[in-house]
């Protein structure tokens, strides 16, 4: 079961030194990926003014039924709670080279707050970053659920059902990808504690069967999927129930405290180097990120202390050589 608690990023405190495990190994030795990626020009630096960039606030991307006084953000839920149903929404910020002619790539943003609280607001930082170097953005509200540390019966449906929304909401910006000028061969999710659960589903379990999809034909799969303040394997996170780990899944850059994780108690050699070795067992690829120890979440905007390693990892995944 995934058990996730959201901090403040403010209560973070900074890394200075930054080393990442390689890609091809699961255990403790320490060394910066081969650089690829350049650090200027298109993609990996701020290209246009904010002023340049189109938002496209609140568009609704799916609805469901209102089981058992859910909500779809911490700032909506006394309204949202006692509605019949819910209908998600997002944000998506579009930059002036993103056209119908001009497909660019697309980040998902899934904020944190524990399957309980948060908002898209809380990724606008990354979202406008981000989108100023010539990515369509989106950030996503989802079905956020109270109770869900009452049973894991509850929890499993809180993370199934977030799970089936950021499916949707990759769908729907798939679906319409001319509109809003993203290339739909060139995705990357992006989450925050409870959001890097979702992430890693996106990930690791794309167009899971007991997802409802809105979007009949319509992949949910994604390119790559970063996560900070989660992880899946060890201990009580025991969620082979949930996901199955396949050659053919996701890349995945995994963000995480070292040694210990201040909201989840989660630690690098008992949750995330094992959540590491079984993707990589897979045939898959997984890439590891120590944060300071005793912190939760870390910012990911563009050019902070945690860009290299999402430099590279968005460089490589997305296959940005090729557009430039």
């Amino acid at each position: 079961m995934i058990r996730l608690r959201h901090i403040p990023v403010g209560l973070i405190a900074t890394c200075t030194a930054l080393t990442v495990t390689a890609c091809s190994g699961g255990g403790e030795t320490l060394a910066a990926p081969p650089s690829a990626a350049p650090t200027t020009g298109l993609y990996v630096a701020a290209q246009y003014p904010a002023s340049s960039l189109t938002t496209y606030p609140n568009v609704a991307y799916s609805t469901r039924p209102n089981a058992a006084g859910q909500y779809t953000s911490q700032r909506t839920e006394t309204m949202e709670r006692t509605q019949p149903s819910l209908t998600m929404r997002m944000d998506i910020v579009v930059p002036p080279n993103a056209t119908a002619t001009s497909r660019q790539p697309l980040l998902v943003f899934v904020h944190g707050g524990g399957f309980i609280a948060g908002d898209k607001s809380d990724f606008y930082p990354e979202v406008e970053s981000y989108a100023r170097a010539g990515y369509v953005t989106a950030t996503i509200n989802y079905r956020l659920t109270r109770g869900n540390g009452t049973s894991d019966t509850i929890r499993t449906t809180a993370v199934l059902h977030a799970t089936e929304d950021a499916m949707n909401a990759v769908r729907f910006l798939r679906a319409n990808a001319a509109r809003y000028g993203i290339d739909p061969t060139r995705v990357v999710s992006i989450g925050s504690s409870a959001g890097g659960a979702v992430s890693l589903m996106l990930g690791l379990q794309p167009d899971d069967a007991r997802a409802r999809s809105d979007f009949a034909g319509v992949t949910a799969r994604v390119n790559g999927a970063v996560s900070t303040g989660a992880s899946l394997q060890g201990g009580d996170s025991d969620i082979d129930a949930l996901i199955t780990f396949d050659r053919a899944d996701s890349p995945v850059l995994l963000y995480h405290a070292r040694e210990v994780d201040s909201g989840s108690g989660r630690t690098w050699s008992g949750n995330v180097l094992a959540t590491q070795q079984r993707i990589n067992a897979s045939g898959n690829s997984c890439m590891v990120v120590p944060q300071p120890n005793m912190t939760h979440t870390v910012e990911l905007v563009m050019g902070n202390e945690y860009w290299p390693p999402m430099r590279e990892f968005l460089w490589t995944q997305l296959r940005l050589a090729e557009l430039r």
